[in-house]
């Protein structure tokens, strides 16, 4: 399993935070989230300070620039060379000295400050790792510091704390995943994915994130699925609840396709059902993409059912009964009829 540094921080929003331009329920939301992330709040304050450090550096340079005056110090020098050839220039005078003095306060304070937002972004980024998986890697699982497990769907990544050391377990998910969560009502999981939140105690449950369209099916348990910027507006998904958000919108629905979760359990059934909606599965199952040279094949009845079974096992399966073939190029799948 490759794990590997986080480099994903909200810098925009803080930015907007400090800058004062979120709206009165933004900035609600936002302090909510620093109060429950003493780390997120330190990198907030330390990003403040600098700012208010790089204003002073601006008003410095205001009243004194380096450049003028470093001229001015060589003028100086040159002059009192060619008017006294032999005599010693002490560069350290009193004049000079307060000039050099200057500018090198303000080259101090400009690596101290680069230092200081380097030393706690990289305090930061060793605090969060990342998993990802590759188009055709369904089923990468891993375990999270509270025992937590997660499993990826392909071309998923999920952005985790090492440690869960605040008053909360939030995780940051793109993509599809399998999470079932270790107990503990003290310190509530929270999944950030696209535009909205998943908000658990201790249950297991399927999230799906494609363009602003978050799907929540709950095998275990219950969750709390609202939007991100609003976090009042949320629905109570229990066992077998399925959560649909779709432009702001939630809504609460039954889930009737058992394979849904095929990508994970690797378990198709069907029942007298059409190839083009068989394809549709098999494409979610093994990130592949089908397609038909005919029209007519689509509506082929199949009853059949697969465990685990191979790829290309599955596409011989469909086929020998009506005597079709298939092309395969990489992800994708073209199903033919048998001309022969």
């Amino acid at each position: 399993m490759e794990e590997k540094k986080s480099h994903k921080i909200e810098w925009e929003i803080i930015s907007k935070y400090l800058s004062g331009e979120m709206s009165a329920e933004e900035k609600l939301a936002f302090e909510k989230l620093i109060d429950s992330n003493p780390k997120y709040a330190k990198i907030v304050t330390a990003s403040d300070k600098d700012l208010n450090l790089i204003q002073e550096i601006n008003e410095i340079q205001q009243q004194f620039n380096a450049d003028v005056a470093w001229t001015a110090v060589k003028s100086n020098l040159s002059n009192s060379i060619k008017e006294n050839p032999s005599k010693t220039i002490p560069l350290f005078s009193r004049q000079n000295a307060k000039r050099i003095m200057q500018i090198a306060a303000m080259l101090l304070i400009t690596i101290g400050l680069g230092f200081a937002s380097y030393r706690i972004y990289t305090e930061q980024l060793t605090s969060y790792q990342s998993i990802s998986s590759e188009l055709h890697e369904s089923g990468k699982t891993i375990t999270l510091a509270d025992g937590s497990t997660v499993t990826l769907n392909g071309k998923s990544e999920l952005v985790y704390e090492k440690s869960f050391a605040g008053k909360e377990r939030r995780v940051k998910l793109t993509g599809e995943a399998f999470f079932s969560i270790a107990k503990n009502p003290a310190k509530p999981f929270i999944i950030s994915v696209e535009n909205a939140e998943v908000k658990v105690l201790g249950t297991s449950f399927n999230v799906n994130a494609n363009n602003k369209h978050v799907e929540v099916l709950v095998e275990t348990g219950k969750v709390q699925f609202s939007l991100a910027k609003k976090p009042t507006t949320n629905i109570i998904l229990e066992k077998g609840d399925f959560g649909v958000l779709q432009e702001e919108f939630l809504e609460k629905r039954t889930q009737k396709d058992e394979n849904y979760l095929s990508w994970k359990t690797q378990l198709m059934v069907f029942k007298a059902m059409s190839l083009k909606d068989v394809a549709k599965v098999i494409n979610r199952t093994y990130q592949v993409s089908i397609e038909f040279n005919d029209p007519a094949i689509q509506n082929l009845p199949i009853t059949t059912s697969f465990n685990k079974t191979p790829l290309n096992d599955v596409l011989e399966n469909l086929c020998r009964p009506y005597h079709l073939t298939y092309e395969k190029n990489g992800a994708q799948i073209i199903l033919k009829k048998d001309l022969k």
